[in-house]
């Protein structure tokens, strides 16, 4: 297993300001790319919806 070596500040404290930064640009870019691949499905996701409605309202109406 490789260690990971651990970011220090001069004063040899664990530089947390450095890890609560990269934890809010992972978060970021998750969020980003769960956004992208939300709205890339969206057209399908609503032309199946329009198809489920069409289908409520129109089968109603032939029987």
């Amino acid at each position: 297993m490789t260690r990971t070596p651990i970011h220090t500040r001069p004063d040899g404290s664990i530089d947390t300001a450095r890890y609560m930064a990269r934890g809010r640009r992972m978060r970021s870019e998750e969020a980003h790319r769960l956004a992208r691949r939300t709205t890339s499905r969206l057209p399908t996701l609503a032309l199946a919806a329009v198809s489920v409605l069409a289908a409520l309202l129109i089968l109603p109406m032939a029987t």
